[in-house]
């Protein structure tokens, strides 16, 4: 089993690369927004750390973290979403870790892919066998972000300020998925990186 990191701005393809890997080559998802979501709800491995840290202003009536609320918090103070990802990587990062011995023991699946944006940031490309980084210029990215998601100028810019830039995900990712064209150029440079020819 391989383990394959997908990486890249938002906006840029990630999911559309890692669902072909799904249903085109029978790779397992670690989705890694589902094991934070589960880790911050009421008894998960992060909700208290977050709760001592950020105040019980951020709860809903049912003590569950009111996650837009969090949001609003992080969004416009970079010190405070430093810290949200400080007390919920590790413990992300631990269950990725687990998953990961799980299948290898079970031996079912012919690969294992991690999508994150937070590539760098979280050390996933630690216990990635290869990193792919998903690429799509700025502008494109932001175009689809406002048509697909209705995301305003100041909130994309937000979030592109919180990722890692192109030039830190080239230096250090040197298999790169141009997602420049259609979907059949996507789907020939995927079949080319799982062959073990670089394009």
């Amino acid at each position: 089993m391989k383990v394959i990191g997908i990486t890249g701005g938002i906006g840029s393809g990630k999911s559309l690369v890692t669902k072909l890997l799904k249903d085109k080559y029978g790779a397992y998802i670690c989705d890694t927004d589902r094991i934070a979501k589960e880790q911050m709800e009421v008894g998960g491995e992060s909700y208290q750390g977050v709760v001592d840290y950020f105040g019980r202003a951020i709860l809903a009536q049912d003590e569950s973290i009111d996650r837009s609320k969090l949001a609003k918090i992080i969004f416009e103070d970079k010190e405070k979403r430093l810290k949200l990802n400080e007390l919920t990587h590790s413990n992300v990062l631990r269950a990725v870790r687990e998953e990961i011995i799980t299948y290898r023991l079970m031996g079912t699946i012919p690969y294992l892919v991690i999508e994150t944006a937070l590539m760098i940031e979280s050390g996933y490309d630690y216990i990635c066998d290869e990193v792919w980084y998903v690429y799509t210029p700025e502008a494109e990215r932001r175009k689809r972000l406002k048509k697909e998601r209705g995301y305003s100028d100041e909130k994309i810019n937000a979030i592109f300020e919180s990722q890692s830039k192109v030039e830190q995900f080239r230096g250090k990712f040197p298999i790169v998925i141009e997602n420049i064209g259609g979907i059949a150029i996507l789907e020939e440079q995927v079949e080319l990186q799982l062959q073990g020819r670089k394009h």
